[in-house]
């Protein structure tokens, strides 16, 4: 019972951040909540194919948060110089 709950919990956070992404206009924070809104619904699923998904939409999910993060540097030393 207690992993249904935090399970959409997971979901219901996720949410919340991926709107305050789209409000703040922060693709970041916005990809962290569609992430950890998918984990949550993964979760519930509970399979082995599931599991396996989850880490590949992960993967993915970090390396757009870092080439994100890459861009918000390039685009701070822009601005300095």
């Amino acid at each position: 019972m207690n992993n249904d709950i935090e399970r959409k919990l997971d979901q219901i956070k996720g949410k919340i951040k991926e709107t305050a992404g789209k409000i703040t206009d922060s693709e970041k924070l916005e990809l962290e909540g569609k992430l950890e809104k998918i984990t949550g619904k993964l979760s519930e699923m509970g399979s082995e194919e599931g599991s396996n998904l989850k880490e590949k939409i992960a993967e993915k999910a970090n390396d757009m948060l870092d080439q994100l993060d890459k861009k918000l540097d390039e685009l701070k030393n822009k601005d300095k110089n």
